[in-house]
């Protein structure tokens, strides 16, 4: 069975809980939250040409500008203030941010063509990225004495093959955002703690005119993340689950994980926008945001877009209920991290900005605006919006979400099929194309 070291990270987590540019930037392509990746590429870096050209620029004094790749949009206008406040200190330096909403795909395509970013955030947990730093395209920081600042835990889910290539800068909840304001202008004073209270909640919201949940199902990433954190919540380990689907000891049709999928589904596209299939992230989040709508499924980065739309919303992020009325348990994962490419244009700039991402002014400039739980020393969380999430991790309610043990590749091949399924609901479809991903990626993997 594929959970690496789980328990060891599972008991470590306790421990974890008690200018677009900074000097000018670009947007790749349309921005959606947590972009993660899913294969990686064969073709080997090209160090020597990009790196030369830095150390020439360095040698002659001139100004040397780093790339600064996002795949988090929600993370671009606080990465801009850092990088600016880098520059400042770092005399001569520029960095460019840039930011996009696919990260698997322009990941493999720069790096087809050996043109990584100079810094990027990755997500070190993740088999595709764990295949890149062995295939050398980011640099290996293990002697780094900066990641003694690092929480044990981020350390212990970040270890490939016991190295590191990214500092960790933050663990992420999954659950549902509840819009405060609106609930209670319905008459409802609490967070919901089981599906019934959910569903019931939603049955208040729907015949008082107002929409209970957004799903932006438009953004087949969304589609994707909402899929494998919900299913890896109905269970824990999936992986074994869909393991038996590619051995043929189960067919997809028969998998209690893709039937409770289905019907939790069915069950809250009953109380959504009748444009869902039109709406993507940054429109539902901004209707979220603005009282629009009660309940939206997201985790702990969402709050700085919340933040941001809305300056006054008030929210609160809890556990999503298991729709068979089991025990909760809630995802976790490392959040953002920062790695440098191979080819990093001057890797002594490219180290001198991952330490100071390790600062703890830094860090904590970092964590007041992400909303995630900081893994560096020294920070402070205080987030009032995400108690509940704070408990659940003090309490080990927690687990490690699926994307780390799934073979490289499943959630994206799987999303399109689970995107006509909101539109349609034709579960055999659904079933059938989630049998042909599974066998498929499982295959290859």
């Amino acid at each position: 069975m594929k959970f690496k070291k789980l328990s060891v990270v599972m008991a470590a987590l306790l421990a974890a809980s008690s200018l677009l540019a900074a000097c000018g930037g670009k947007n790749e392509t349309q921005s959606t939250p947590e972009a993660e990746s899913t294969e990686a590429t064969e073709q080997e870096p090209a160090e020597a040409e990009s790196e030369d050209a830095g150390q020439e620029d360095a040698a002659s004094g001139g100004e040397v500008t780093l790339e600064l790749l996002l795949t988090k949009s929600e993370i671009v206008s606080i990465m801009e203030e850092i990088a600016a406040k880098f520059c400042e200190e770092n005399p001569g330096v520029k960095i460019d941010v840039t930011s996009t909403g696919d990260g698997a795909t322009v990941v493999r395509t720069r790096a087809a063509s050996n043109e990584l970013p100079d810094i990027m955030n990755t997500y070190p947990a993740e088999d595709f990225y764990k295949d890149m730093f062995r295939d050398g395209y980011f640099e290996d920081i293990t002697d780094a004495e900066y990641l003694s600042k690092v929480n044990s835990t981020a350390m212990e889910m970040s270890n490939c093959d016991g190295n590191y290539y990214a500092v960790p800068m933050s663990l992420s909840t999954y659950g549902i955002y509840a819009n405060m304001d609106v609930l209670g202008a319905n008459g409802i004073t609490e967070t919901p703690s089981t599906w019934e209270e959910l569903i019931a909640d939603c049955e208040t919201l729907k015949a008082n005119g107002v929409t209970a949940f957004l799903l932006p199902n438009k953004d087949v990433g969304n589609v994707a993340q909402r899929f494998e954190r919900t299913a890896g919540i109905i269970n824990n380990d999936t992986y074994s689950e869909f393991k038996k689907i590619a051995d043929g000891e189960m067919e997809a049709k028969d998998s209690p994980t893709l039937q409770t999928w289905c019907d939790y589904n069915e069950d809250l596209l009953n109380y959504t926008a009748d444009d869902h299939m039109g709406m993507d992230y940054d429109i539902a989040a901004a209707e979220f945001s603005n009282g629009n709508g009660g309940f939206m499924l997201s985790g702990t980065w969402m709050l700085a877009t919340v933040q941001k739309n809305n300056p006054d919303a008030n929210v609160e992020l809890f556990a999503f209920p298991h729709p068979r009325g089991e025990t909760t348990k809630v995802p976790v994962n490392i959040d953002t991290s920062f790695s440098i490419s191979s080819t990093c244009k001057d890797k002594e700039i490219g180290l001198k900005f991952l330490e100071f991402m390790t600062r703890e002014d830094i860090a904590q400039m970092y964590c007041d605006a992400d909303g995630n739980v900081s893994t560096i020393e020294g920070v402070e969380y205080s987030i009032p919006q995400h108690a509940n999430m704070k408990t659940a991790v003090d309490e080990g309610n927690i687990f490690l979400t699926a994307v780390n043990f799934w073979p490289t590749g499943l959630r994206e091949e799987i999303r399109d099929g689970c995107q006509m399924f909101l539109g349609d609901l034709d579960r055999d479809a659904f079933f059938e194309s989630s049998q042909e991903a599974i066998e498929t990626i499982y295959a290859d993997n």
